[in-house]
């Protein structure tokens, strides 16, 4: 009787310490997953930081189109580029209409249909850009009816042979046509062989006239770059 209660002692001491050995052995296999599985939710986080999301969207941005060609057998293009012509005449923006001018060729002013390529006012786009500021007096051709020289700034001579009437206006509109003709040679087809023309027409201005007031303005473009570029300003009206 006296052995056995020690041995019962015993027994449960060493119970006692296994039990324990065994607890800290499931808590620190507990701690050692618990930090395992937070690991991942730490990337999560850094890669949904502000640096990370616009790396992100940039890498699945669209990329941009580029501008489209102009379909030059379309005359929408052609008729497009003549009202930003007139609308800079209008405004006399001569700075923002030299961007329109053909940047090898230039632009030829001709005050009368009849073209002379030889003798009409020519401007390069840089001199075009500070026309508005010239006090040049150019002689641009001869008065119809008259002879006398038509000698005038470029700011007169756009009063009277380029937009002596509102052509934003204009009635009649063709495209690589001649509407009307006077007493003067029209030859835009023979002096300008590889471009076309928009013409702004106007049959008459005062009725009491019978339509001998009517006028127009051809603009003549030649292609450049994939786009059209102005090259001819003609003047046309009813001539004696």
């Amino acid at each position: 009787m006296n052995k056995t209660i020690p041995l019962c002692l015993l027994a449960l001491v060493f119970g006692l310490a296994a039990g324990h050995l065994v607890t800290q052995a499931v808590i620190k296999q507990s701690n050692t997953s618990a930090s395992q599985s937070a690991a991942p939710a730490a990337a999560v986080s850094n890669f949904s930081d502000d640096t990370d999301r616009s790396e992100s969207s940039a890498t699945i941005s669209a990329p941009q189109s580029p501008s489209p060609t102009p379909d030059f057998t379309d005359n929408s293009y052609l008729l497009e580029m003549g009202a930003k012509v007139l609308e800079d005449f209008k405004n006399k923006d001569y700075a923002n209409l030299a961007t329109l001018v053909h940047p090898e060729i230039g632009v030829t002013f001709t005050p009368y249909s009849t073209v002379d390529l030889e003798k009409d006012v020519h401007f390069s786009p840089d001199e075009l850009a500070a026309a508005a500021e010239d006090t040049q007096k150019y002689v641009w051709g001869t008065q119809d009816g008259k002879g006398d020289k038509i000698r005038m700034t470029f700011s007169e001579y756009c009063a009277d042979y380029v937009f002596n009437a509102d052509y934003t206006c204009a009635p009649v509109i063709s495209v690589d046509q001649v509407m009307a003709s006077g007493n003067s040679l029209e030859n835009v087809d023979t002096a300008y062989p590889d471009s076309r023309y928009v013409e702004y027409y106007f049959p008459g201005m005062d009725p009491a006239k019978s339509g001998f007031d009517w006028c127009a303005l051809k603009l003549v473009f030649s292609e450049w770059d994939d786009t059209y570029r102005l090259v001819g300003v003609i003047h046309s009206e009813w001539t004696i």
